[in-house]
């Protein structure tokens, strides 16, 4: 399992089942955005891998399994949609 290292920070990641909130607590369980985004090779719930400062809508996604790569312009078709977190 992963962590996020942000104070405050709920989302954890498990390769079996993707991202998933470490909370009890339904009031902060709704502000927080959990990502699901699938591989198309394996259909494993990718990873966020990286994001850019200077994009803030560039996400890039791996798949623990297969080391797939996409990116949010690809899951959206390049229409800028954010997908995920």
């Amino acid at each position: 399992m992963y962590a996020c290292h942000e104070p405050g920070c709920l989302i954890r990641y498990f390769v079996s089942s993707g991202y998933f909130l470490d909370t009890k607590d339904a009031k902060a369980a709704e502000l927080e955005i959990i990502p699901r985004v699938s591989c198309s090779n394996d259909a494993q719930r990718m990873y966020l891998a990286e994001v850019m400062p200077g994009r803030k809508s560039f996400r890039l996604w791996k798949c623990p399994q297969c080391d797939a790569r996409k990116t949010n312009e690809e899951i959206t078709g390049g229409l800028g949609k954010k997908i995920g977190a």
